[in-house]
C-alpha cells in the first residue's frame, strides 16, 4: 500500500531464487507506464473476481515519469457510482497464512513465511502475476530498510528516540519481530524482502493484489472507497466506492482510516472500520516512507522514554480548516497540557531549528555525490535525505501548532475563569 513505484529488487534478492533472475517483464500501456494488465486479467479470470471496467492502473498524467502512480477512473469511461464494487479479489489471488488466517489477527509469522515461499517460486507460483509485480518493487523505501548512515541521521533528527517513530519499531523491528518472534533467518534475502513487503503492503496479514496499489488519503474530499476483509479463509476481499468517482479522478484508500483521530475527530463511522487501520502519522512514515497530508494524528511522549511507568503523552489531531484556506486546526484528544509539556515542546523545536540551520553543511558532509553513486552505504542517498527533511518539517509544524494551541487553550481557560467570577458578582 505504499505509493506505487517500480524498479527491480536488488540482485542479492533476485539471486536467491532462479525464477527471480529471469522475471517476466511487467506489462505497460502505450506510454510505457505499468498498467497491471496481467493482474487485472488474472483476477477477472477467477470465480467471483471483479475489476470495474472503468478502472485503470498507471500514472496520474500518462507518460509523465514525474507523475504519481496509482488507481484511476479512465478519463473516457463512465463514473464509478457510490456503492459500486471497484474490485472483488478472490481468495485464490491473495497471499495469506492459509487456513491459519484469522479476521481478528493483525500480524502473522506464517503469512511472512508464505510470502517468502511465493517469491522464491517466481513465475512458478500459482500467484505469478502478483509475485511478478512484487519482485519488481523497489527496496529501501522504509526507514527500517535504509543504510546505517541514513538511519543514524534520522535518529539524530528524532533526538535519539525523543520523537516518534521510536527506534524499537522502525530501527529494530526486523530483529525484534522477524528474527526473535518469528525465528526467521537474518541473512535470507527473500525472507527479509517478505518481511518488509508485509510491513508496508499487507492488510492485516493479507497481501492483496491491486488493492495494495491504491494511494493513501484521509482527506474527506479525496477519500472515496471502503474495504471489506474476508471474514474467513476462502472469502473475497472487496473494495467498494463510498462516493461517486468521476472520470479522471484517483481512487484512494486510507491506510489509517480508523485511527483514534479518525473516529473521534473526523467522524469516521466505526462500522466502516473493517480493516483495523489505526496508524498515526509517524507510523505512516515508518511503514510507508512518506509523510501523509492532512488530516494528521500525532502522539508525543514527553516523559523519559526509558521510564515506561510514567507516560506523559501529547495526543492531538491536525486538520485543515474547511472555512479558512491554509489554516490548520489542532484538536486535543487528551487534556492536561501543562507548563512542563510546553517547555518540552519548545526544547524540541529549538533543537530541530538548530539542526535546520546546519543543513547545508551537513549535506556536504553526509550526502552521496553523483560521483560516489549509491554503492557507498556510509553516505546518505539523495532521496532518503530529502525524505528525512520532509519529516523534519512535519515534526516542526506539528510541535509548533500544538504549542500555539496550548497557549490559546490556556488563554481561553483564563477568560472562562474571569468571566465566571464576573457572573458570580
Amino acid at each position: 500500500m505504499m505509493q506505487l513505484k517500480l524498479a527491480l529488487l536488488v540482485c542479492a534478492v533476485a539471486t536467491t531464487a532462479a525464477a527471480a533472475t529471469t522475471a517476466t517483464p511487467l506489462p505497460t500501456d502505450e506510454h510505457g507506464d505499468y498498467n497491471a494488465a496481467d493482474i487485472i486479467e488474472w483476477i477477472r479470470s477467477k470465480d467471483d473476481g471483479i475489476v470495474h471496467e472503468s478502472l485503470r492502473v498507471g500514472r496520474e498524467r500518462p507518460g509523465d515519469p514525474t507523475s504519481i502512480n496509482g488507481l484511476f477512473v479512465k478519463s473516457d469511461a463512465k463514473a464509478i457510482e457510490e456503492g459500486e464494487v471497484i474490485a472483488n479479489i478472490p481468495w485464490d489471488c491473495i497471499i495469506s497464512s492459509g487456513k491459519k488466517y484469522s479476521y481478528r489477527k493483525f500480524e502473522s509469522c506464517s503469512a511472512i513465511y508464505k510470502l517468502a515461499d511465493e517469491l522464491r517460486k517466481g513465475e512458478e507460483s500459482t500467484k505469478a502475476p502478483y509475485v511478478r509485480y512484487l519482485l519488481n518493487l523497489p527496496r529501501g523505501t522504509m526507514p527500517g530498510e535504509w543504510n546505517n548512515a541514513e538511519k543514524d541521521f534520522l535518529s539524530k533528527v528524532l533526538g535519539d528516540d525523543q520523537l516518534p517513530p521510536y527506534e524499537e519499531d522502525w530501527r529494530y523491528g526486523f530483529e525484534r519481530h522477524w528474527i526473535n518472534d518469528c525465528e526467521g533467518g537474518e541473512t535470507d534475502e527473500m525472507e527479509r524482502a517478505a518481511y518488509f513487503l508485509t510491513q508496508s503492503r499487507d492488510e492485516d496479514t493479507l497481501m492483496v493484489p491491486l488493492y495494495d496499489m491504491m494511494n493513501h488519503s484521509n482527506d474527506p474530499v479525496k477519500l472515496n472507497t471502503l474495504s471489506y476483509k474476508p471474514r474467513r479463509a476462502g472469502d473475497i476481499f472487496s473494495v467498494v466506492a463510498s462516493k461517486k468517482i468521476e472520470p479522471g479522478e484517483q481512487v484512494y484508500n486510507s491506510y489509517n482510516r480508523c485511527s483514534k483521530c479518525g473516529i473521534e475527530v473526523y467522524g469516521v463511522d466505526p462500522d466502516n472500520c473493517e480493516t483495523f487501520s489505526y496508524y498515526g502519522t509517524p507510523d505512516i512514515f515508518r511503514l510507508f516512507g512518506f509523510i501523509e497530508d492532512y488530516p494528521q494524528s500525532w502522539v508525543f511522549d514527553t516523559a523519559d522514554s526509558s521510564d515506561d511507568e510514567v507516560p506523559n503523552e501529547l495526543d492531538f489531531c491536525m486538520m485543515k480548516d474547511p472555512n479558512i484556506d491554509g489554516e490548520i486546526n489542532v484538536y486535543w484528544r487528551e487534556e492536561g497540557v501543562d507548563d512542563e509539556d510546553i517547555a518540552w515542546i519548545e526544547k524540541q523545536l529549538k533543537r530541530l531549528r538548530e539542526l535546520l540551520s546546519q543543513k547545508d553543511k551537513l549535506e556536504k558532509e553526509l550526502v552521496q555525490s553523483e560521483e560516489e553513486g549509491e554503492g557507498d552505504d556510509k553516505k546518505i542517498r539523495r532521496a532518503q535525505w530529502e525524505t528525512i527533511w520532509r519529516y523534519h518539517g512535519a515534526l516542526v509544524t506539528a510541535l509548533k501548532l500544538s504549542s500555539e494551541a496550548s497557549w490559546l487553550d490556556s488563554s481561553d481557560d483564563d477568560d472562562d475563569e474571569n468571566n465566571s467570577g464576573k457572573d458570580e458578582l
